[in-house]
């Protein structure tokens, strides 16, 4: 099965990856999907991506979060950075986590699960369906488009970061025969990868500006 989520993954992020980097070519000038292709990794590649993300977290975080919640946000993308790199690393290693990184996978999948939960009481409502958001004339605008995939993603990473929760304590417990935990731990595998292709979606469509 591990090599089956491998093939998976790797098919569905180079998917993602075509569909994002499409969405974006359809707003550009440019006529030709791989030479725009080409130099666009080669632009991302020299990014000073240090000063990029202090300019992000300047211009977009800090405008975005409140002061005292942004210890929140912080532990949560943190922490999600850690699991995905952690989880995936080792799955495609094809070995099993162990040692100080099994550790910081499961104290950080605590931290994660706090503070998703505290996000979602605090976001949830910016993220709610209402009836002018799925308006035809509203969904005919670029921002309203931009909006609704928002709230669709976000609740795709809430969902997926729910069965990540519920799977982790599941495999925790003595309770499961040895077929079902290799069944928990497979849906484990796929809401992380779930959460991975949300989470990459969301943040484009938060950050990139697709405007024609």
């Amino acid at each position: 099965m591990t090599l089956t989520f491998v093939i998976v993954s790797i098919f569905c992020l180079l998917a993602l990856f075509f569909l994002l980097s499409y969405h974006r070519f359809r707003r550009c000038p440019e006529n030709r999907y791989f030479p725009w292709l080409q130099s666009g990794i080669l632009i991302f590649v020299k990014t000073p991506w240090i000063e990029r993300s202090q300019e992000i977290y300047r211009s977009w975080f800090i405008q975005r979060y409140p002061a005292n919640q942004r210890w929140i946000y912080l532990g949560l993308l943190f922490s999600y950075c850690y699991l995905v790199l952690s989880g995936f690393l080792f799955v495609f290693l094809r070995v099993r986590l162990f040692g100080l990184s099994l550790l910081l996978h499961v104290v950080l999948g605590a931290l994660f699960a706090v503070c998703l939960c505290l996000a979602v009481v605090l976001r949830a409502r910016f993220y709610a369906w209402h009836e002018e958001d799925l308006a035809p004339a509203n969904l005919k605008t670029n921002a309203g488009r931009r909006k609704m995939w928002q709230i669709v993603l976000y609740w795709i990473f809430v969902a997926s970061g729910l069965v990540l929760v519920v799977t982790a304590l599941f495999q925790m417990l003595p309770s499961f025969s040895l077929r079902a935990q290799l069944i928990i731990l497979d849906v484990h595998r796929y809401a992380a990868l779930e959460i991975l292709l949300a989470g990459i979606a969301f943040l484009y469509f938060s950050l990139v500006d697709d405007s024609p």
